[in-house]
C-alpha cells in the first residue's frame, strides 16, 4: 500500500490498492479531447441506414465553473446534399459499473445540469455543406461546488414515407465542472479468476472509484510478473472514463502461457495531469 500524496493531507489506508492523487491546475489536452465520449446513436424505425448526414464537434464540453454565465458553442455540419431540419434538446445521462450510459429526461438525476443549462436555438435549419452554431451557457447555481453532467442532443427526424426510416441522434456530453475541483481514483477491489480452464486463459477484474469532484478518464497496463521478479507480459488497458462518485468495472484478459506457479497481476493507470492509480493482485497457476 502507499499513501496518499501529492494531496492536501497524508493518509495511509489498508486494501490491495495503491493510489498517487493528483490536484492538476489544468485538464490535459488528451482528456478534453477523449473523456466519455458519447457516440452518436441512432434512433431507428425499421432496419435502415440512417438518412441523414451531419456532424457535430465537438462532442465533450467540460466548462469551468465561473461566477458569470459561461458560453460554449458546438458547430454542426451539414455533409449531405439536402437541407436538414434539426431538433436541439438537454436530457440527463448517467454511467453504469460496466461503462454504459442511461439516458433519461432533464433534471432526472440529482447530478443533472438542467437548472443551469441553457441551449439555442431549440432548432436549426442547416443548407447542404454549412455549418451552424448551437450556443450551450451553464449558468452559475447553488450547487456549483459540485460538477454536473447533461447532455444536449441534435436530432434529425425520420423522414415521411413509407418503408422502414431512421433518423440519427448525436449527443453532446455537457460537464459543468465544481469551483476548485480535482482528479483523484483509485483501484479498490481487484482478484484473477480463470475465464477458461481448458484455454488457460485468465481475467483480471477490479473497481476503480471516482473520489473527487471532476470527471477522470484513465489508461495503462497490466503487468504480470512471477514471484521472483521477473516479468512475463504486459496487457494495454484501453481508456475508460468514471463519473463522480461513481465506480466502474474493468475487465483484462490475461492472456500469458504461464508455467504452474505463482505470479502476480499489476495493473497501473494514470489519469489526469499527472494521477497514478494501481494494485497488486496474486494468483497461482496450477
Amino acid at each position: 500500500m502507499i499513501s496518499r500524496s501529492r494531496t492536501k493531507s497524508s493518509r495511509t489506508e489498508p486494501g490491495p490498492a495503491m493510489r498517487v492523487d493528483s490536484r492538476p491546475k489544468r485538464i490535459r489536452a488528451w482528456y478534453l479531447a477523449a473523456l466519455l465520449a458519447l457516440p452518436g446513436t441512432v434512433a431507428l424505425v425499421g432496419p435502415a441506414e440512417a438518412h441523414a448526414q451531419f456532424s457535430v464537434s465537438p462532442v465533450i464540453l467540460p466548462i469551468p465553473a465561473s461566477n458569470e454565465a459561461t458560453d460554449a458553442i458546438v458547430m454542426v455540419r451539414n455533409d449531405g446534399e439536402s437541407p436538414l431540419q434539426l431538433r436541439v434538446f438537454a436530457a440527463d445521462f448517467d454511467q453504469k459499473p460496466d461503462g454504459g450510459h442511461e439516458t433519461s429526461p432533464a433534471g432526472t438525476h440529482d447530478r443533472s445540469c438542467a437548472d443551469r443549462l441553457e441551449v439555442v436555438p431549440d432548432g436549426l435549419s442547416v443548407p447542404a455543406g454549412v455549418s451552424q452554431p448551437v450556443l450551450i451557457r451553464i449558468h452559475p447555481g447553488a450547487d456549483s461546488d459540485d460538477t454536473c453532467w447533461s447532455l444536449v442532443f441534435i436530432e434529425s427526424p425520420p423522414p415521411q414515407g413509407g418503408g422502414y426510416r431512421a433518423g440519427l441522434r448525436i449527443g453532446v456530453k455537457v460537464y459543468g465542472l465544481a469551483a476548485g475541483g480535482s482528479e483523484s481514483g483509485e483501484i479498490r477491489t481487484a482478484a484473477v479468476a480463470d475465464s477458461d480452464a481448458a484455454a488457460k486463459t485468465r481475467t483480471l477484474r477490479f473497481t476503480v472509484a471516482n473520489l473527487e469532484a471532476w470527471p477522470i478518464l484513465a489508461r495503462g497496463t497490466v503487468e504480470v510478473r512471477d514471484f521472483d521478479g521477473g516479468s512475463r507480459t504486459t496487457v494495454p488497458v484501453e481508456s475508460f472514463s468514471v463519473l463522480p462518485d461513481h465506480e466502474r468495472q474493468v475487465e483484462v484478459d490475461l492472456d500469458a502461457d504461464l508455467a504452474p506457479g505463482r505470479y502476480l497481476a499489476i495493473p497501473v493507470l494514470e489519469y489526469g495531469a499527472d494521477g497514478l492509480m494501481g494494485a497488486q493482485v496474486a494468483f497461482r497457476v496450477r
